[in-house]
């Protein structure tokens, strides 16, 4: 006998299409729910059973071999339309599952119990099953260790609907602000364009360095499963190829950095020194066009901390020329206070061949 349709079917459906369940693989939490019903129950079968509007399809099964039957054979569809556990101690007696197919076979379902999968908003989208191939019937301990087995089901369906959800939002705030925050990048470049002077030229370059590297955060994490965490080779290395297509044609700019994750926090307060640091040398190390090279490292040291060093092979003593200049003093009072912003300790010095930044501090201590 098919069960009647739910009387709020098209909901019902709805409501199941909202989970995203359907045809998904295997997962150990749902099997080892089902597993530990069946031996609570003493039954040979288990089932976490989803009914579709033309069938019922198990996101978990013990004891069973198939992943889905047709609806007219879901003896989970009457279970549906009860308000509480749907008991059958002897199926070839009930009317409503003597004809069913899973029964009338030699070694047919005898026995059924189930517990609806019940949504916040009411509306049944499965059950969690018991079967056996004799007659028998639950006690009321395993009657209650069904319906909470059947709420850890629904508390689990609801956690991975929530966590996709969050990363769909996720996704598309920080889709919107990179297309925000590159909308001013395109306006400060328009803006530059029609100014000549040195000074305001120079500032309006180091804050589309700053935005760049913002940029390049919120793309990292756009493409990243994980909000928190960077990696840091393919973002470090973008903000890099930025600055470098604004190098004149005389200095070019490497990079070497090393495939690992740090918070958000520590990678962009890293990509606001390399910028300004690049910047600088750009800036002060090679006068009247002398050819030169700027190359950025990123590694863990032997003690477990991160060590980034930006190195140029000018003529040095940037921390002199800050002196008359007061926008290089800002730039170099920015990197002071990134790097105070993670606890980093920071070390600037002129050496034989060039201008040495390096930036040590110990990750996650922020």
């Amino acid at each position: 006998m098919r069960a009647p349709l739910h009387p709020a079917e098209p909901e019902r459906l709805l409501t199941l299409a909202e989970y995203d369940v359907v045809d998904t693989p295997a997962e150990a939490d749902f099997d080892e729910i089902v597993a530990l019903a069946s031996r609570i129950c003493e039954t040979k079968v288990s089932l976490v059973s989803l009914v579709d509007e033309s069938r019922q399809w198990f996101k978990a099964s013990h004891g069973f071999d198939g992943i889905d039957t047709p609806r007219e054979a879901a003896i989970c569809s009457h279970a549906l339309l009860q308000d509480d556990i749907l008991e059958i101690p002897d199926t070839t007696v009930d009317p409503r599952t003597a004809d069913n197919h899973l029964v009338v076979t030699e070694q047919g379902m005898r026995f059924y119990a189930g517990v609806q999968l019940r949504a916040p908003n009411g509306l049944p989208i499965g059950t969690l099953c018991v079967l056996d191939t004799v007659p028998r019937k639950l006690t009321e301990l395993q009657r209650q260790t069904l319906r909470t087995l059947a709420n850890q089901v629904m508390t689990q369906l609801e956690l991975r609907r929530t966590l996709r959800n969050q990363e769909i939002l996720r996704g598309e705030m920080d889709h919107r602000v990179k297309n925000s925050l590159q909308t001013v990048q395109s306006m400060i470049r328009l803006y530059a364009s029609k100014i000549t002077d040195a000074d305001a030229l120079t500032a309006f370059g180091a804050i589309e360095r700053r935005l760049a590297a913002i940029v390049a955060l919120h793309r990292e994490l756009h493409q990243s499963s994980s909000i928190a965490q960077v990696k840091m080779r393919p973002f470090l290395s973008g903000v890099m190829s930025h600055l470098a297509a604004t190098c004149p044609d005389n200095i070019s700019i490497t990079t070497d950095i090393a495939e690992f994750d740090l918070a958000s926090t520590e990678a962009t307060a890293l990509a606001v020194v390399a910028s300004e640091c690049v910047a600088n040398a750009i800036k002060h190390a090679f006068p009247q066009d002398r050819a030169g090279k700027i190359n950025v490292s990123l590694a863990y040291t032997p003690e477990g901390d991160v060590r980034m060093i930006c190195r140029d092979n000018g003529v040095g003593a940037v921390q002199d020329v800050a002196q008359h200049d007061p926008l290089t003093s800002l730039g170099l009072r920015i990197m002071d206070a990134s790097a105070q912003q993670i606890g980093a300790q920071m070390d600037r010095r002129s050496t034989s061949d060039g201008y040495v930044v390096e930036m040590t501090f110990r990750p996650g201590q922020s």
